[in-house]
């Protein structure tokens, strides 16, 4: 009986130990585990903390850096989760990405590390040498709106107007795997930008794009980021003249009916990725969303305008991210 008992107790302690122990680290020291001639070269642009509990529970440390010379962002990211569910191991992966942007301008004190608060269910970004937790986060972001109310674009000839938004610093587009099939998660235009992460609270706020013709064969690109930093480049792009358009061409009440109600706030929470898009196809205006649930492992997308039910194309893991 007595033998019986210690066994009992042994598994209860191992419940408990599985679900509530986590080990946290100082985001301070962890970037100090970042190699010193990366460090040396390249500046700190933002930094983010994720953490949940239970025995699926992990806290992720992320660190994002621009080297100014050779025109790279690279993430480096620290996870710490259960292994078998009980035992604490760190994960370490780090990928680094060619951009046209100059992401100097988002450079931040890497002392400021110091303000991070180690914390449970909860969520922190540095950006621009402040830290930001949980509901802050959403708030600093640009949105969709800003644009629609801007009566000075009204005329203007837009190919593309987008949200994005991410769970977490990343840069590339997913590799989504299925059986011998491999596809990717994002078109080429969105692929070199640094995706900061946001709470999937607000669906009309994230990184906004704008992509504006030149002619038939270029197009201007401009990505407004939070606190009204904006970065422009110009991207080859086949301009077709039936596929440009105005924000006067845009139901934005329709748009706005369906994006606001609680439940599609739901739908989306907990993505990995999320986009809002506008766009001409075929000559006829298009609204779609798509996002990825890493949780049921599928890649949903949804025809906001014209109305069309939302699909989902299954894979079976996610390969990483990938660049170009």
């Amino acid at each position: 009986m007595k033998g019986k008992l210690l066994a009992l107790a042994f598994l209860i302690f191992l419940f408990l130990f599985g679900y509530f122990y986590l080990p946290s680290e100082s985001m301070s020291n962890l970037y100090h585990r970042i190699p010193a001639q990366v460090r040396e070269n390249s500046q700190l642009v933002a930094a983010y903390y994720y953490s949940q509990t239970g025995f699926d529970g992990f806290r992720e440390y992320q660190f994002a850096l621009y080297d100014p010379e050779n025109k790279t962002i690279s993430i480096y990211t620290f996870k710490t989760y259960k292994f078998l569910k009980i035992w604490p191991r760190m994960k370490k992966s780090k990928i680094t990405c060619k951009t046209p942007f100059n992401y100097s301008t988002l450079s931040t004190n890497p002392e400021k590390l110091k303000d991070f608060k180690n914390c449970n269910n909860c969520r922190q970004l540095l950006y621009r040498d402040r830290v930001y937790r949980n509901g802050e986060i959403e708030s600093i972001y640009p949105s969709m709106q800003d644009i629609v109310n801007n009566q000075e674009k009204n005329n203007s000839k837009y190919i593309e107007l987008a949200v994005i938004k991410s769970s977490e610093l990343s840069i590339g587009s997913l590799e989504l795997s299925s059986g011998d099939t491999i596809r990717y998660s994002d078109p080429f235009e969105y692929a070199d930008l640094l995706y900061l992460p946001g709470m999937m609270e607000d669906p009309m706020k994230g990184i906004i794009l704008e992509i504006l013709p030149i002619d038939n064969q270029s197009a201007r690109r401009k990505v407004i980021y939070p606190g009204g930093v904006i970065f422009t480049d110009n991207i080859k792009f086949k301009v077709l003249t039936n596929e440009t358009w105005t924000l006067r061409e845009v139901p934005w009440e329709q748009v706005f009916e369906k994006i606001e109600p609680e439940r599609f706030k739901q739908t989306i929470k907990g993505s990995l990725r999320f986009t809002i898009s506008i766009f001409k196809y075929d000559g006829k205006l298009e609204v779609f969303s798509d996002w990825i649930n890493t949780e049921n492992n599928f890649h949903a997308y949804w025809r906001i305008y014209p109305s069309n039910s939302i699909q989902k194309i299954y894979f079976d893991r996610i390969l990483g991210y990938h660049c170009g």
